[in-house]
């Protein structure tokens, strides 16, 4: 071949480097090229050359084989059709058509997929069981289909999602006879709590604010509903805003958009969260707690950032197992009852010690009295802060930070100054222990403090710090062991209320998001205690058993009927008549809440 014919030049002349390295090493070991002149034809020099040819050898001896060509990517080479499907075949499925159905308007839209991928995104949604429809229906569905005029579809061109209406409750309409369906239908399950509650005197009292468009109890209930239907972001409400039938439980014709709902926190400068927690408390305390609450456990929670530098201050996260920069979150929790008695974002380093201190001073103005105990990690506060609880004559239990030479000096102590004793656990398990009960000077606390070094089966012994001087060693282990509660509900917090997904920099909105899930904590904890058998749930078990429940709701007369879809657990509902004596909506134009079970 001439040199410069184009195509031998593609090789003699390569313009990529593994292209050039590639041929330079053929040129070696197949032309038997000297070094000097492979270097002269690809622009190297000899020492590159070289090191090529000694890499290419220890590669093959090591039984590596160099990579010279990209390898063809496996997969699909074009986009999927699932994500611009998805919102078209749950808008379908909602108007109740059947899969089969789904498939027909999707392919006179100019968007034709298989049933098997309707049928995934039905699964993953939640919607694969379909219900039984009348004659009617099907009618309609088939009518619809022959037309060529499905909502939110057109044959030509491709169907694009439809723009949502703007949230207003000026456009709410009850008229009689007005049908909906949704297929979360099982959230107006929380209803009577709310009404029980006076959610409306408690957003009242709060001083939220609203607009006249949006008022501030929809507001509130529209971000309570995120809460509950488990989504992670309020930027996620714009997957509702079709739901006319959620827009009713907000009191609205539809729930607001993701600006409105992400901004709403920004409007809440004067500290309205917090006393919209504090009114919720104060009104629920009653209903979740009728025994009354006197023992409480605290706790920290870091909510981790996780965009750029935003100068907030590090906190260990230990889902991360280093310190990042967070918002640290305090939570209290009645150790007797399942209820988050108090939630504060708003904290920084210098504020934490006094968290045991803050507390009190809430729960004394919202009840009148001091709380009677006090558990809390050794973490949370100071000697000083423990020396001023006993002052107020509350009682605490904390864990003391044990040093190397504190823990020998127990050890060194004789086996007959130790007491041995059987802890009970939940798990009917019986754990026996030894513990040694004594009194430590603390700098700090004016007076010597009870310290129970009690072992555990831990490598060192665990050190337990108490004002109590009535209830014994044993007693006390077992008390500090019932803090666990605090920490379970923190879990469920994370979990299913998705604590940590908002990573936002600024304190305010944290916290109204803490606030809300106070609020949702309370609503799962009352469905669970009125649901016969399932005191013990978790709210994620009662959302995938109760809650994403679909079914239509219509206006008849003075009642707002809610026909649930059948389902195996709907005879748990009936049993617990959760609508009897229904009390009138204020939101919803003093319609009453009805439910019915197909």
């Amino acid at each position: 071949m001439k040199p410069d014919d184009p195509y031998s030049a593609f090789f003699l002349q390569p313009a990529l480097a593994q292209h050039r390295r590639y041929e330079a090493l053929r040129a070696r070991f197949v032309e038997t090229m000297p070094v000097k002149r492979i270097a002269e034809r690809f622009g190297l020099s000899p020492l590159t050359v070289d090191s090529q040819i000694r890499d290419f050898k220890r590669a093959l001896d090591r039984g590596e084989a160099p990579e010279f060509f990209a390898a063809p990517r496996p997969g699909p080479k074009c986009d999927r059709k699932k994500p611009q499907v998805r919102e078209h075949i749950i808008r379908l499925r909602a108007r109740g058509c059947a899969d089969t159905d789904i498939h027909q308007a999707l392919k006179m839209a100019g968007t034709p997929v298989s049933v098997s991928l309707i049928d995934q995104v039905l699964r993953e949604e939640g919607l694969a069981n379909f219900r039984k429809r009348s004659r009617e229906e099907r009618e309609r569905v088939k009518a619809e289909l022959a037309s060529g005029r499905i909502p939110g579809l057109t044959a030509s061109p491709p169907a694009v999602p439809e723009t949502p209406v703007v949230a207003d409750v000026r456009r709410l309409d009850l008229a009689e006879g007005k049908s909906l369906y949704s297929r979360v239908a099982g959230v107006f399950l929380f209803l009577p709590f709310l009404l029980e509650a006076g959610l409306d005197a408690v957003v009242a009292r709060a001083q939220m604010a609203g607009t006249k468009m949006i008022p501030a109890v929809s507001y509130v209930l529209s971000l309570l509903a995120l809460k509950l239907l488990d989504k992670e972001r309020k930027s996620h409400i714009s997957d509702w805003n079709f739901d006319e039938a959620l827009g009713w439980f907000a009191g609205l014709n539809v729930l607001p958009k993701t600006t409105a709902a992400e901004d709403y926190s920004y409007r809440l400068a004067g500290g309205q969260h917090n006393r919209l927690a504090a009114e919720w408390v104060r009104a629920t305390y009653p209903l979740l707690c009728p025994q009354g609450a006197s023992s409480f456990a605290l706790d920290f929670h870091a909510i981790p950032h996780r965009g750029e530098n935003a100068g907030l201050e590090n906190h260990y996260v230990p889902m991360r197992g280093k310190a990042v920069q967070s918002v640290p979150a305090g939570f209290a929790r009645a150790v007797d009852s399942p209820m988050l008695c108090y939630a504060q974002a708003d904290i920084v380093r210098s504020e934490q010690d006094e968290m045991p201190l803050r507390f009190v001073e809430y729960w004394k103005e919202l009840t009148g009295m001091n709380p009677d105990w006090l558990t809390f990690d050794s973490k949370l506060t100071t000697y000083s802060v423990l020396d001023r609880l006993r002052a107020e004559d509350i009682a605490f239990i904390t864990i003391r930070r044990r040093g190397s030479r504190l823990v020998e000096q127990i050890r060194r102590r004789p086996s007959h100054d130790w007491t041995a004793a059987v802890i009970d656990t939940p798990q009917r398990r019986h754990q026996r222990i030894r513990y040694l009960d004594d009194h430590v000077r603390l700098p700090g606390y004016g007076t010597p403090c009870r310290q129970i070094a009690a072992e555990l089966g831990r490598p060192a012994p665990t050190l337990f710090l108490t004002n109590n001087e009535s209830l014994s060693g044993r007693e006390i282990v077992k008390r500090y062991i019932s803090r666990n509660a605090i920490e379970n509900d923190l879990g469920i917090n994370v979990n299913f209320f998705h604590l940590d997904c908002l990573s936002s920099e600024v304190r305010l909105n944290v916290n109204t998001d803490v606030a809300m899930t106070v609020l949702a904590n309370g609503c799962y904890r009352w469905l669970s205690q009125r649901l016969k058998g399932c005191h013990n749930m978790e709210p994620k078990q009662l959302y995938r058993k109760f809650v994403e429940t679909g079914g239509h709701l219509t206006v008849r007369g003075d009642q707002i009927l809610v026909s649930l879809d059948r389902r195996s657990h709907n005879p748990i509902i009936a049993q617990a008549g959760l609508d009897h004596d229904s009390r009138p909506i204020p939101w919803l134009g003093g319609k009453r809440l009805c439910l019915e079970y197909k």
